[in-house]
């Protein structure tokens, strides 16, 4: 009979549970935060073990984008059916785990905007980097300015499939005159990780430039993000009529 193996079997000051509650979060590594979240393992494995299966499932999908800074970037994107591809993580494990990353981006997204100047490119690629580079599909979101370039609204107009989503003239300016925006920077991430705009990515800066310049509300920007790095419509010079 094989004998089985749970964190009970470690010493209590080593359990991932007990450390952060001694310790605090921030001293704990990865794989015991995602440990506490599994909350079990299996009869054979404990949720540490479980929790390493799961980092390195996520740094064996990192070959699949080079920009990929680790294991642990990839978790933000894995999905359902790649998480229960792991021996020992069913539906219950696999949903705390993608819902403890969608509370993650939403509480990036979430702080008091008022306090964000974006009065740069490479500041609004500093804001939006962590939230939408590692996305596995393709989204749309509207940062909306004061007069002072302060940030008062951030909406995310869309969420497609890998490579596509649409976005309405009509439906962007709205969002802005109801929260009172002066300017508009438009941001979108390709899952791809390659940050070269399409021709779809042209017209579309294009045409919401022309309808932000007749209601009053000028498009500042369009950035696109993907991986580790952003593609600036205003820094290349593209931001022309």
């Amino acid at each position: 009979m094989t004998e089985s193996y749970t964190i009970l079997n470690l010493p209590q000051e080593e359990r991932p549970r007990e450390r952060l509650l001694t310790y605090g979060a921030d001293n704990l590594s990865n794989v015991e935060l995602i440990a506490i979240l599994l909350g079990s393992g299996t009869q054979k494995e404990s949720a540490l073990r479980l929790a390493e299966k799961i980092l390195t499932k996520c740094q064996d999908m990192q070959g699949l984008d080079s920009q990929a800074v680790s294991g642990l970037s990839q978790l933000s994107r894995i999905s359902l059916k790649s998480l229960k591809e792991i021996k020992g993580v069913g539906d219950a494990k696999a949903a705390t785990i993608l819902a403890a990353m969608e509370l993650a981006k939403r509480v990036s997204f979430s702080q008091e905007p008022i306090k964000y100047k974006l009065n740069s490119p490479l500041k609004v690629a500093d804001f939006v980097l962590g939230q939408m580079s590692w996305a596995s599909v393709e989204e749309f979101v509207l940062l909306c300015l004061n007069t002072k370039k302060e940030l008062i609204s951030v909406h995310r107009m869309t969420k497609g499939t890998l490579n596509y989503t649409v976005v309405h003239p009509r439906d962007v300016f709205k969002h802005c005159l109801d929260c009172g925006a002066h300017s508009v920077i438009l941001v979108h991430n390709h899952p791809s990780g390659d940050v070269t705009p399409s021709q779809e990515d042209i017209h579309l800066t294009q045409r919401l430039k022309q309808v932000g310049d007749l209601v009053g509300i000028p498009v500042v920007d369009h950035l696109i993000v993907g991986g580790k790095g952003y593609y600036s419509f205003l820094e290349e010079g593209k931001l022309v009529d």
